[in-house]
């Protein structure tokens, strides 16, 4: 087979068509770096020592691209989320009292919970839209946790205000990872906690 190129084909063209291919290539393959997860860990409203600690340097985060790491943000949000009620159904288990105190975050945590396969379904569509949005009703299932349950109760249920707090500060971080990262859109960068 024989291939005919036209002798007005510059090595000109050539060099632009191959940086356009190189380009695009490197855009949808870029690995997350380090730079990248100090910018989101720094910003405004994120709770930084918990994005560090989620996102410290593993051989298996720096391996991720933008969405990889939104996957595994959210693998990571579902089993924190799961772990969590766990506890809360050993924390009441023995003492009928303490369970029934617990229902309304048991509830919500499953609820939560069930969201998780969704946002994963709408990551691998590209739907960012709903990704984020499924994100933002966990974080307002903890919220309510929090204030309709766990801090009305005496004493207050320290260990799972705290484990729920990090569960809604986690679900933000992936908001703002995905509004920074992979939209970007800087007007939502992490500017506000208004979701």
């Amino acid at each position: 087979m024989v291939v005919y190129v036209d002798k007005n084909f510059s090595p000109a063209c050539l060099l632009v068509l191959l940086l356009f291919v190189v380009s695009s290539y490197a855009k949808f393959s870029t690995m997350v770096t380090t730079d990248e997860i100090r910018t989101l860990c720094t910003k405004a409203g994120v709770k930084s020592s918990l994005c560090f600690e989620v996102l410290k340097a593993t051989p298996e985060i720096a391996k991720l691209d933008f969405s990889g790491l939104a996957k595994y943000l959210i693998n990571y949000h579902a089993q924190n989320i799961s772990d969590t009620l766990k506890q809360f159904k050993l924390s009441g288990g023995y003492i009928p009292d303490i369970d029934s105190e617990y229902r309304l975050c048991k509830e919500l945590y499953k609820d939560a919970l069930d969201k998780c396969p969704y946002a994963l379904k709408y990551l691998a569509a590209k739907d960012y839209y709903n990704f984020k949005f499924m994100v933002a009703q966990t974080m307002g299932d903890m919220n309510n946790c929090i204030y309709d349950e766990l801090s009305t109760m005496k004493p207050v249920p320290q260990f799972f205000i705290t484990k729920t707090n990090d569960i809604q500060e986690i679900g933000y971080f992936i908001i703002v990872f995905v509004d920074c990262f992979i939209l970007n859109e800087p007007i939502d960068c992490g500017n506000s906690r208004d979701l």
